[in-house]
């Protein structure tokens, strides 16, 4: 009964259309993009990319399209968009979280619905911008979570169900001053000190953070160097994702081919389209102490042997006879 009722309220807003083909936005069984217009041009939509003026109201309509045979239930909404402590992923607040951004701008008309297989429904929805919303991007994303799990895997011993979802993202730009900007809050180089003279390796962590108001694709250049400019090989993590403003990631990467006496130099630089760059340094000594003491064990057995060396050559007075 439940699912008639919400068929019928899918009437209202928008009628069955043929399912579209799977797209960047979607997992293979359903997709969420952008209703396309009437007269779309060569490029389809796959994103929303909005501008508006503070206290301006916007109606959207998105596409959810079941790919699959069978019937599927969803739940629509709004949320915000964030990215992720480790690596910097972009992501999207889930249905229990507290929407405090562009996801709470976002009223659905239907926040559930149900879709028969090969089908696909538009539900339309508006975006109201605060009166006091600040310029700049504010990103987030239309979702359509399945209304009961779909997916199943095991995760320590036990079977866990999972509840999926895809989202058609949402940029909106509000008007006003724009100011792009990319920081490297923090960089740390963490090297141990090789107990015998032998190659270290380090371990690096570093921060990119958007500092400014435009939403941003950062690539970072990290660059290590030891004592005489000797390269240093790294390796792990660099950013890849869309970071929203005010988002900052942590990035982890493994050195190696430090010297056991070294003087390691550590460059992060951060750019982006639209000449967005950032860069931090940092400079780290390394000292194998074990090599230290090798070191000066040998100086010592070293000079002493040049001394007994010295000392056997020293021309020495022989003992004299007395006569009597």
């Amino acid at each position: 009964m439940r699912n008639r009722i919400i068929a019928a309220a899918l009437a209202l807003v928008g009628a069955l259309l043929p399912a579209a083909p799977a797209a960047a936005t979607g997992n293979g069984e359903w997709s969420v993009v952008p209703t396309p217009a009437r007269n779309p041009g060569p490029t389809p939509r796959v994103y929303f990319f909005l501008d508006a003026s503070a206290g301006q109201t916007i109606k959207e309509s998105v596409r959810v399209s079941n790919l699959s045979r069978s019937s599927r239930s969803f739940t629509v909404y709004g949320a915000d968009a964030y990215n992720t402590v480790r690596d910097g992923g972009f992501a999207l607040r889930t249905l229990d979280e507290e929407q405090s951004g562009l996801g709470n701008w976002v009223t659905s008309q239907v926040k559930k619905v149900t879709v028969p297989g090969g089908t696909s429904a538009d539900i339309p929805f508006t975006i109201t911008v605060p009166e006091n919303a600040t310029p700049g991007d504010h990103v987030g994303g239309i979702v359509a979570l399945e209304s009961e799990p779909g997916a199943v895997t095991e995760a320590n011993g036990a079977t866990v169900r999972i509840q999926r979802a895809v989202a058609a993202r949402v940029y909106l730009r509000v008007a006003g001053t724009v100011v792009p900007g990319l920081g490297v809050p923090e960089l740390d180089m963490d090297i141990t000190s090789p107990l015998l003279p032998v190659a270290a390796r380090g371990n690096l962590e570093y921060q990119v953070a958007n500092i400014g108001n435009v939403h941003l694709i950062p690539a970072a250049q990290v660059k290590v160097t030891g004592l005489f400019g000797h390269a240093v090989k790294v390796s792990g993590s660099t950013p890849s994702a869309d970071m929203v403003p005010g988002a900052r990631g942590a990035f982890a990467m493994t050195a190696e081919g430090i010297w056991p006496f070294d003087i390691v130099t550590t460059a992060v630089t951060v750019t982006a389209d639209g000449g967005v760059y950032a860069r931090r340094s940092d400079r780290a000594v390394v000292i194998s102490w074990t090599g230290v003491a090798v070191l000066a064990a040998l100086i010592a057995a070293i000079w002493w042997s040049v001394r007994r060396r010295i000392r056997s050559r020293e021309a020495r007075p022989r003992g004299l006879v007395a006569n009597g």
